[in-house]
Order: C-alpha cells, then structure tokens, then sequence
C-alpha cells in the first residue's frame, strides 16, 4: 500500500487520481529509480495541464482497440505513457494501463493484449 499512497498524495491537490494496473504497476517498478522519478513528474504534468483528452484536456486520443485511453509521449526518454482519462464529478482519474518503449509501438501492442484484464481490474476499484 506504501506506493499507492505515495501516488495519491502526489496528486491531490489536482483534482486527479492515479491508478495503476497491476501490469502497469510492474512496468512502473522495472525502471530504475530515477527514471520512475521522471515518470511520476510526467504524469503529474499531464494532471496539472489537463489530463482528459482534448477538446476538455491535452491528451489526443488513441484510436483502434486503445479508443478511450491517451499517450504521454516524452521524445527524450523514448517511452510512452498509457492511460485512461475518467471523468467522474470534481476529479479525473488517470488510469494506467502500460508504460513502455516507444520502439516499434511495442508499448501500444502491450496496452492492447491488457485491455480485458485491466478492465476488471479497475471495475473493481469502483465498487
């Protein structure tokens, strides 16, 4: 629990949550530190800017079987951030679903083979 609510307390303050999948999560955890430093400060960006998707946000929006999730693209890095923006009253939450090498769409590929399981996963944070 000491990294989910190490999370929350980054973005409170936004009027964002921040859930990662489990596979996510795993991602997340594979980087070395300093890389997962710059990863939380990219999110934390996106949740200050305007996490949805445009026209209400600045995510631009992934298409096919990623309808409805939004990439944070740092060029520097090459990797990829996926996520679903979720409007519910006051707050957003940005649900994500992959984090990964932008080589070859690999972390899109990743996302897709996710989508079902991560799913469930977050309606049961729901309820």
């Amino acid at each position: 629990m000491e990294f989910e609510s190490m999370i929350v307390s980054l973005f409170d303050e936004y009027r964002v949550t921040v859930h990662f999948g489990r596979d996510a999560r795993n991602d997340f955890l594979s980087f070395d530190p300093n890389i997962q430093e710059t990863i939380l400060a990219l999110i934390r960006a996106r949740a200050m800017r305007g996490p949805l998707c445009k026209p209400k946000g600045i995510g631009e929006p992934l298409h096919g079987e990623l309808h409805g999730f939004v990439r944070i693209k740092p060029k520097h890095l090459g990797l990829r951030i996926v996520y679903r923006p979720v409007q519910k009253d006051e707050t957003v939450m940005m649900e994500i679903i992959a984090i990964g090498p932008r080589d070859k769409d690999q972390v899109y590929r990743r996302a897709a083979r996710r989508i079902a399981q991560f799913a469930e996963e977050m309606a049961r944070r729901k309820e």
